[in-house]
């Protein structure tokens, strides 16, 4: 057996140890199980191959995240969470539910013209024009899945969405309801609704929905056997012509993972595809990202944004602030300014995170699924 195969199997016998462990509330046993998974999963990006850099990198993320959540897990153990202690004696609060009201537009966003005016169609407009839309029997709510590549904007767009129309934003993680509260999934989800119908108007958004709202027949949980049909009655009740209306707001990377049932008529009503960024979007990214930091004179954007033709707005981003950083390291040696030039951000290129391979099968399922 080769070391990178023997270090991958042991990561994730110690990553379903320690979720398994979590399960039972036996948080001491998870974290130790977590720190092993973190431990195996960094000696394995060590082993990946350095042509396979983008591998490395997920790995070396991945690993980063298991230690944060063991150190989560220390922290309950330290001092144990309210809202645990509350659920455990019948309480009915679940602190997982955090509200916030997002200060972005659809101003800060670059590009998916088509994709904004959608979400203006059927989840904007009817509450900007509430009279106009009683008179065409226009919906107000309903829920809203954005799927598409990787780092291409739906976290973003969906606190957009809640920006323009100034709105609470309740962002909640499937690991959150999941995980959190063993055994109580669907009560979490219910809580979720019941705390958001509490406003007048509000926007849930979950990513990695597909965590969530998987394909049954390929799933051998329990939990989810209950936790989808849950979400798929809450969903039903979205539906808001009536008091407090609320919008539900899904993304996902893998559209194909989701359950059937919850793209059907009365539960995702509204499909965006958040697609790769053109050339006038990348320009734009690249405008944002370095406004108010030092240009050299002669850097021309417009350019440079026609050969990042496949990279994400995430790829862009880390691009600017790769290049930002090697510039900023060479004013603190030499004492001074030094401009973000052209060939800093040609060496913080890289390659687009997004496989040509990807792409194409993301552009095959939307033209099956949702042309």
């Amino acid at each position: 057996m080769s070391q990178l195969r023997f270090l991958i199997e042991n990561f994730e016998r110690a990553y379903g140890d320690a979720r398994e462990a979590e399960k039972r509330k036996e948080l001491q046993e998870a974290r130790r199980g977590f720190l092993q998974a973190a431990q195996f999963l960094f000696q394995a990006a060590a082993a990946t191959p350095e042509e396979d850099a983008k591998l490395r990198s997920q790995r070396k993320a991945n690993a980063q995240k298991l230690l944060d959540k063991a150190r989560t897990l220390r922290a309950q153990l330290e001092r144990p969470d309210p809202a645990l202690a509350a659920d455990a004696e019948g309480g009915e609060e679940a602190g997982f539910v955090a509200m916030e009201k997002p200060d972005v537009d659809f101003s800060l966003i670059a590009g998916l013209d088509e994709a904004k005016e959608q979400i203006r169609l059927r989840m904007i407009y009817p509450f900007q024009n509430n009279d106009l839309a009683n008179l065409y029997g226009i919906q107000r709510g309903g829920g809203m899945l954005l799927w598409g590549p990787p780092g291409t904007g739906k976290t973003l767009l969906a606190r957009a969405v809640a920006g323009e129309i100034k709105v609470p934003f309740f962002s909640v993680k499937p690991s959150e309801i999941m995980s959190k509260f063993v055994g109580e999934a669907e009560k979490n989800v219910q809580k979720l609704f019941e705390t958001a119908r509490q406003q007048p108007l509000s926007v849930i958004f979950i990513d990695e929905v597909e965590a969530l709202v998987p394909r049954r027949a390929e799933t051998q949980s329990n939990v989810m056997t209950r936790v989808v049909p849950q979400i798929l009655a809450e969903l039903e009740g979205v539906d808001s012509a009536g008091k407090n209306p609320l919008m539900f707001i899904g993304a996902t990377n893998e559209p194909w993972s989701l359950d059937p049932a919850v793209t059907r008529p009365g539960r995702f009503d509204v499909k965006v595809y958040v697609g790769l960024p053109d050339q006038p979007a990348r320009l734009k990214i690249l405008q944002l990202n370095l406004d108010k930091r030092p240009l050299a004179p002669e850097l021309d954007l417009e350019d440079f944004a026609l050969k990042l033709d496949g990279f994400s707005g995430a790829d862009i981003r880390n691009i600017c602030q790769t290049a930002a950083q090697k510039a900023f390291l060479e004013a603190l040696n030499t004492g001074a300014t030094v401009p973000i030039d052209r060939d800093a951000l040609e060496a913080a290129r890289g390659r687009p995170s997004v496989s040509p391979n990807d792409l194409e099968r993301f552009e095959a399922y939307r033209a099956q699924s949702w042309s």
